[in-house]
């Protein structure tokens, strides 16, 4: 198989899960809304007074995307949306402050998005010899026109690998 197919093989692999991913997010937001919207009426119901507050439950967490790599390596990660607006828009990801600062892109950056269409964008960064092993840096992308959803974003650097020494005989 040429390098060429397998490039495509793992494009496509890439896509598909991150559409699968993406799809069991939004059947869970969905699944926890319509149930929070269930217990909310049966608490309305309900004739006894609340004995305290209580706790409602919250959209899903979406666990963040990890960018971890040893200082001056490349650590990437990627996510997938779809454009649902109705319409083709503009798709360009916002990256937050302490990211930028930390030299985070995302790309593709402007694309052209056809109302249902995939698109899957990448996260690129490359931890600095000057930021501590192990400390993190924490923030946000989100990509506006196709809703207001931020998933957390994580730049890590590791530890750097070992040099295994060359046997000679």
């Amino acid at each position: 198989m040429s390098n060429s197919q397998m490039k495509d093989l793992f494009s496509q692999a890439m896509r598909l899960n991150m559409k699968y991913y993406s799809g069991l997010f939004d059947v869970t937001k969905d699944y926890l809304g319509a149930l929070r919207d269930l217990a909310e009426q049966g608490a309305a119901k309900a004739s006894a007074p609340a004995s305290g507050p209580r706790a409602q439950p919250g959209a899903p967490a979406i666990q963040p995307l990890i960018l971890a790599a040893a200082a001056g390596k490349d650590a990437t990660a990627s996510f997938a949306v779809t454009n649902n607006t109705g319409q083709d828009v503009a798709a360009d990801p916002e990256i937050s402050d302490s990211l930028k600062a930390a030299g985070v892109v995302a790309e593709p950056a402007g694309r052209m998005v056809a109302h249902g269409e995939d698109v899957v964008f990448t996260l690129k960064g490359r931890p600095t010899s000057k930021m501590k092993l192990d400390q993190d840096v924490h923030g946000t992308v989100s990509v506006r026109p196709f809703g207001d959803r931020e998933i957390p974003v994580v730049l890590r650097r590791l530890h750097a690998a070992a040099k295994t020494k060359a046997k000679t005989s």
